[in-house]
């Protein structure tokens, strides 16, 4: 892309892949390893201790009898877009409830809460409620420092009612359990996506295809298509744990066993999933683009049949192609569908994002936090967070209340309803970040040729069992 087309696209990206909303945990292993993950490139300026300056609710200079304050600690930038928008639903929440007041503090980043958080441990101030992502909840989590939702979800007053469950987004409420240690619910989607499968589809039909590939060996035998039809590759790569995962899942693989403490991600459905990719490398149909942010212009400009991604990538990718298009790039029909599947009709991939955590302070404070969360998660409210494309909303029922963008962006329902319904949450154990990058390593080391996937993957396995044996 050129110019400010270039410009907007870097600086969206940037922001999304520093300020999390569209990153999962596998980002924060390559912020400690210097590899973001879901896309390798130049780190972002250090995570620093202390809140960004934050404007303070009038309301919480002089707290009227019979009003709750609570202490919201947030990763977004109250002078950008998401940010904006976070702190106007919150005032929203204060007209509707006039009992409670909020003061939103801003952090630079989901690592920098963390820090504060583990830094006023155990008996330091907390805020009452906060958002981080599964590696951070299972590090909370062990001390008590977190309470548990159950009790709220099933208050006869503020609780959910089994139409609301079934309204949620399926594996919504696994996404804040605790891997090996029972069902309680610790925390609540705040910013919520999934990996799908962007398809070319102008490409596809040029091919003889009239619809995306759902199956493994159909992703396969499109790529030749593709390529020997039209001349254009199938898929710009980048070494990405997370679309290692929804891979893996997509084939009825897990990461772990069921109680977290061994590997199970070297078996078969690891196995295939870095085989296939090494195929593609070894037929010229799949390459790592040598530019930052390559993956993204790759597909926008129409050089590339698919690309894998997070639902919440969704405005790099309009920017890409609204860049493209400036350029003088003809138009093409695009969208976003479920990754190919091992068996259609068990599908799964990786869901993954940042949650809701309401800390163990007040127990009055821990209920208004409570109908904060339940607030921001009815539909109406789901829908409004997720207009800005960079999450998807916790129910299926916000798509009633997202005309506009949906007018917009059709394809959004399909990410709904046919991506983010399959997923599947990674699973929250505390050596998460050192797993993420051991798993990168081995992604990284069949990329570059060092080793096959079966070695790569069983020396990868041995290491997290190690890492695994440390944990309670």
């Amino acid at each position: 892309m050129e110019n400010a087309s270039h410009a907007t696209l870097l600086a969206r990206i940037v922001r999304a892949r520093t300020i999390g909303l569209a990153i999962p945990l596998l980002l924060l292993a390559g912020l400690l390893t210097g590899c973001a993950l879901l896309q390798t490139g130049p780190l972002p300026t250090a995570l620093v201790d202390e809140p960004t300056p934050s404007i303070e609710p009038e309301a919480t200079a002089t707290i009227t009898p019979g009003v709750t304050a609570l202490v919201f600690w947030e990763p977004l930038p109250l002078d950008r877009a998401q940010g904006l928008l976070l702190a106007e639903m919150v005032h929203a929440f204060e007209l509707e409830n006039r009992d409670v007041v909020v003061d939103l503090v801003p952090w630079s980043g989901y690592g920098s809460i963390h820090d504060a958080i583990m830094s006023e441990l155990p008996d330091g101030e907390l805020p009452d409620l906060a958002v981080a992502f599964p590696a951070m909840i299972a590090q909370y989590a062990p001390i008590g420092a977190i309470a548990p939702l159950d009790p709220f979800l099933t208050d006869v007053e503020l609780g959910f009612s089994q139409e609301d469950l079934a309204d949620l987004v399926p594996a919504s409420l696994d996404a804040g359990r605790l891997a090996g240690s029972g069902r309680e619910v610790l925390a609540f989607p705040f910013a919520q996506n999934a990996v799908g499968m962007w398809a070319n589809d102008t490409l596809l039909a040029e091919a003889g295809w009239n619809r995306a590939p759902s199956t493994w060996e159909e992703f396969e035998q499109a790529c030749y298509d593709v390529a020997a039809q039209t001349g254009v590759l199938c898929y710009p790569y980048v070494e990405n744990v997370s679309t290692f995962i929804a891979w893996l899942y997509s084939r009825g693989g897990r990461l772990l066993d069921p109680t977290a403490h061994r590997a199970t991600f070297n078996e078969p459905a690891g196995v295939e999933s870095l085989a296939l990719l090494r195929r593609l490398i070894d037929a010229g149909l799949a390459w790592r683009p040598q530019e930052t942010y390559g993956d993204y212009q790759a597909f926008g400009y129409g050089q590339a049949a698919f690309a894998f991604s997070s639902t919440g990538n969704t405005p790099l990718y309009l920017d890409a192609y609204e860049g493209a298009l400036h350029n003088g790039v003809e138009p093409f029909n695009w969208h976003q569908a479920l990754v190919p599947q091992a068996n259609p009709d068990d599908p799964a991939t990786l869901l993954y994002g940042s949650s809701f955590v309401i800390m163990s302070t007040d127990p009055a404070r821990q209920r208004a936090a409570w109908r904060l969360i339940r607030w921001f998660t009815e539909a109406p409210q789901a829908a409004q967070w997720a207009s800005e494309l960079e999450a998807m909303p916790v129910r299926l029922s916000a798509l009633d209340w997202m005309t506009d963008t949906l007018a917009a962006h059709p394809f959004v329902a399909t990410q709904v309803k046919g991506i983010v319904r399959h997923g599947q949450p990674e699973p929250v154990f505390p050596a998460s970040l050192e797993v993420q990058d051991i798993l990168y390593t081995a992604i990284l080391s069949v990329t570059q040729g060092y080793a096959d996937p079966q070695t790569a993957l069983d020396q990868a396995a041995l290491k997290t069992n190690a890492v695994l044996s440390r944990q309670p």
